[in-house]
């Protein structure tokens, strides 16, 4: 059998070996996961695939027994790994409630290593330090999980969290294991709040595993929670060995308040008709009939110290010689033992064997040619392609704005800001010269200085002013309102702002929005100088030899600020000096004023056009480095799609390829069973031949 077992499993590595290796290399050949987020789904599900591959090729190449163990928190099945395997390797067990497996195996040195979600190893040089590496990320785990659960989603660690965990693998000397050739499983606790993987862990070996080990206290024996989700296991796998986990040192208080032996630790077999029974489902009772489950009343406890203790190595003879078991003892474990191993030595067993592991080999090889066949690559490419060109066309149009002169567009505008609106000074001109003649006046017939002169006469001359300089902006104003805020664009330039992504409209709003801002107009004013003015000098400043400007201090003062009576007015200023104030008057309202609006109105053209200018040339920059930035990685995607359908061709072509040897390999071993079955037949038909 060990021939057979040896030849299938050479066999169906030859096949395994190739299609493995492509597989892993084709993976490996793609960029980081953060470039193929719009293919995660088949690109995730590949690495699942590799994932649970390498896993199939590891029981096969070394025709391991992968013994699985399950069962509640703190049920046992530590203990029974260390009594199983015959060495302590309790110490490296999964922590409770972390939501991966343990792969336990003999090795000559202890090696720590652990397997996350997308691949990555980290290998730790004693358990202590894996212990706290799994604590840290327990924690960030949960983290995760509460983050994805606040968004509404389903947590799965392969997006949410493929740091996490996902298999610890052990190697300690265990001579047990290492005559065996079996693999300890330990999975975690069931029933825990983090149990997603649960359905997958059991996928993954529903055809690598044909028979699992469910560890119960017998406390825990009649809650019907303990075996919720057993019948799952059932529908999963070939054999199950149901261990119930006594304590027989247990004792009970008796009437007289001493304390005696319980029915657990005398009778346990009654622990366990009580079980059947009165608990047990239909679908239980039904597997236990077909001989698909059996229950085994363990001392897990007496029966790992036993081994380990006194070196009692009857567990390593797992999958080995069915003779060279020991007679069964009082903690019921060799029983068991005995048990499990004639299973693993039996043609079921390697019938199982075969079978499930060609259907793995199988459906692996299928769901990746599938994942590999669908449009996935081609519509991402064809999408990036779309977007690479929007975005090359946009970057052209950019470059091509980029060399424009734009104050060429405000041409107009700058052409008619010499011509200020018809009216906007002639309006209130003749009528601010009149009131500036009647100040005149009023002040000859009163006590008031030169200085008091001027004060009357500036405030007008600047209150009409600023009133001018508000119409002219409110002109301005709603001349420029329109589409581009007095720019004139060619049809050229627009299509180009299209192609670019550019909202010329917007871009210039604020430049319209601040018209006026910082730009302030100047109001004429009257200074008018001794000189300015002729004074009529009387005889007796002719006699004392005054000069007119010293007649002007005498009568007006150092600084024009002494009160003037009306007389000496009108002797010292006579027609040619009211003529002159007159003049001075009417330079500043008819000449100053409007040089001066002139001057505000170019300023505000000048300083809207130059806003205007920095704005477009502005957001043309800031939308070039844009788009420059984006077209890197849209080129990187694209070189991505490339290589990854060059990676999903070479992935189906070998797919193809494997399922075509798997389907040669089932042939041959269909056509070995149909000739087992004949020559079972033939020496029955001569029987029945010789009697007749």
């Amino acid at each position: 059998m060990k021939t057979d077992m040896q030849a299938f499993c050479q066999e169906l590595s030859r096949e395994l070996e190739p299609f493995g290796d492509e597989l892993r290399q084709a993976l490996s050949d793609l960029p980081p996961r953060k470039d193929f987020t719009k293919i995660d789904t088949q690109v995730l599900a590949l690495q699942e695939i590799q994932q649970r591959l390498s896993t199939l090729r590891a029981k096969v190449s070394k025709q391991s027994t992968f013994l699985l163990i399950f069962g509640p928190l703190k049920s046992g099945k530590s203990t029974l790994m260390n009594a199983l395997s015959g060495a302590y390797v309790s110490e490296v067990s999964s922590l409770p409630a972390y939501p991966a497996l343990v792969y336990v195996k003999n090795g000559e040195q202890r090696r720590f290593e652990a397997t996350d979600y997308e691949g990555g190893r980290r290998q730790f040089p004693d358990n202590v330090s894996m212990a706290e590496a799994i604590q840290r990320d327990h924690a960030q785990l949960a983290e995760a999980i509460v983050a994805a659960e606040n968004t509404g989603e389903t947590f799965d660690p392969q997006k949410h969290y493929p740091q996490a965990i996902r298999r610890m693998d052990i190697e300690v000397p265990a001579a047990s294991l290492a005559e065996s050739g079996s693999v300890l499983v330990d999975t975690p606790g069931l029933y825990s709040r983090m149990r997603f993987g649960y359905d997958q862990m059991t996928r993954d070996f529903r055809d690598t595993a044909t028979c699992a080990i469910f560890v119960v206290k017998t406390d825990n024996l009649f809650f019907e929670k303990v075996f919720e989700e057993f019948e799952d296991l059932l529908s999963c796998f070939s054999r199950i060995f149901l261990v119930a986990n006594i304590d027989s040192s247990k004792q009970d208080l008796s009437p007289d308040g001493t304390l005696k032996p319980s029915l657990e630790s005398l009778d346990p077999d009654k622990i366990i008709d009580s079980f059947r029974s009165l608990s047990m489902s239909a679908t239980l009772s039904g597997a236990i009939e077909s001989g698909q489950l059996k229950i085994y009343p363990i001392d897990l406890q007496k029966a790992a110290t036993r081994t380990l203790s006194h070196g009692d190595h009857t567990p390593s003879d797992v999958a080995g010689d069915e003779t060279s078991l020991a007679a069964p003892r009082d903690d019921g474990f060799d029983e068991f033992v005995a048990d499990l191993t004639g299973y693993l030595n039996s043609s079921d067993y390697f019938h199982d064997f075969k079978h499930d592991s060609l259907r793995l080999a199988r459906d692996l090889s299928d769901e990746a040619g599938k994942l590999v066949t669908g449009n996935a690559v081609t519509e991402l490419r064809e999408d990036i392609r779309e977007q690479l060109e929007r975005e090359r066309a946009r970057l052209a149009a950019l470059q091509n704005l980029e060399q424009q002169n734009w104050e060429h567009a405000f041409n107009t505008l700058q052409d008619t800001k010499g011509r200020l609106p018809e009216g906007l000074t002639e309006l209130n001109a003749e009528q601010l010269e009149k009131s500036c003649q009647q100040q005149i006046s009023a002040w000859m017939d009163s006590n008031e200085s030169w200085n008091e002169l001027l004060a009357r006469l500036n405030p007008q001359i600047e209150q009409e002013s600023v009133r001018q300089s508000r119409l002219l902006l409110e002109h301005l104003q709603e001349q420029l309102k329109g589409e581009h805020a007095g720019a004139e664009f060619t049809e050229t330039q627009l299509a180009a702002f299209r192609d670019a992504g550019l909202q010329v409209e917007k871009t210039l709003d604020g430049c319209l929005h601040d018209l006026g801002k910082g730009t302030h107009a100047v109001s004429p004013k009257m200074e008018v100088t001794t000189e300015d003015i002729p004074i009529t000098r009387a005889m007796s400043d002719y006699l004392k030899f005054r000069s007119r400007s010293r007649v002007w201090q005498q009568v007006f003062g150092d600084d024009g600020d002494r009160s003037v009576e009306p007389a000496v007015k009108q002797s010292r200023l006579g027609n040619d000096s009211l003529e002159k104030l007159h003049a001075i008057a009417r330079d500043a309202v008819s000449r100053q004023m409007p040089e001066l609006l002139q001057r505000y109105s170019d300023e505000l053209a000048d300083t809207h056009v130059s806003k205007c200018v920095a704005a477009l040339e502005q957001k043309i920059a800031e939308l070039k480095t844009a788009s420059e930035k984006s077209i890197a990685p849209l080129e990187s995607t694209m070189q991505f799609c490339l290589r990854a359908q060059d990676v999903f061709d070479r992935i189906k072509a070998s797919s193809t390829h494997f399922s075509q040897e798997l389907g040669e390999l089932q042939s041959q071993l269909d056509s070995d069973q149909a000739a087992a079955k004949a020559n079972e037949v033939e020496p029955r038909i001569q029987e029945t031949v010789e009697e007749d």
